[in-house]
């Protein structure tokens, strides 16, 4: 540790260095999700019984979509993780009819997306991890599906280790 780390280390707490580094890791993270998949929004959301609710973005093409907010979880693309908990790659929205016609892919004009589920060490489903395009995608890297998911896994452990003993 350089002197500037020593003093930062020893005026913050434990609970702000760790919510510091979880900030900058899932930033990070977020970042090499837009260059992994060439897409240019990539978010991680938390899934409660009804709700779908953003914890990160990273949005340099201002869709609109931020720290905080909060939609009906079945309006969402993310929601068919809950039905099917693997990665989900679709490349042209428009042409699905499973999907084009969601409230959210018209609101944000969204015509591509890639997620993956988010589990916790435990096992319980905690939300997910995605990436939006207003522009179609080809999903033609085959490493693609496995990087995602186990950057989804890594966001996992981090927000594990973060939360209350009480699971919230």
């Amino acid at each position: 540790m350089d002197s500037h780390e020593i003093a930062l280390h020893s005026v913050l707490s434990t609970d702000e260095r760790s919510a510091i580094a979880e900030l900058e890791a899932t930033s990070a993270i977020l970042q090499l999700i837009t260059r992994l998949t060439g897409m240019r929004f990539a978010g991680i959301a938390k899934f409660t019984e009804t709700d779908w609710i953003v914890c990160s973005a990273y949005d340099p093409i201002h869709l609109g979509i931020e720290c905080g907010d909060t939609l009906e979880l079945e309006i969402t693309l993310c929601s068919e993780l809950r039905k099917d908990p693997k990665a989900l790659f679709i490349p042209k929205i428009s042409e699905d009819g499973r999907y084009s016609n969601r409230p959210v892919v018209k609101r944000y004009a969204i015509e591509s997306y890639a997620g993956a589920p988010i589990f916790l060490p435990d096992g319980r489903l905690y939300g997910a991890l995605c990436a939006l395009d207003s522009r179609p995608m080809l999903f033609d890297d085959p490493c693609l599906e496995g990087t995602l998911t186990l950057f989804a896994r890594l966001i996992g452990c981090i927000f594990f280790a973060s939360l209350s003993p009480d699971g919230n």
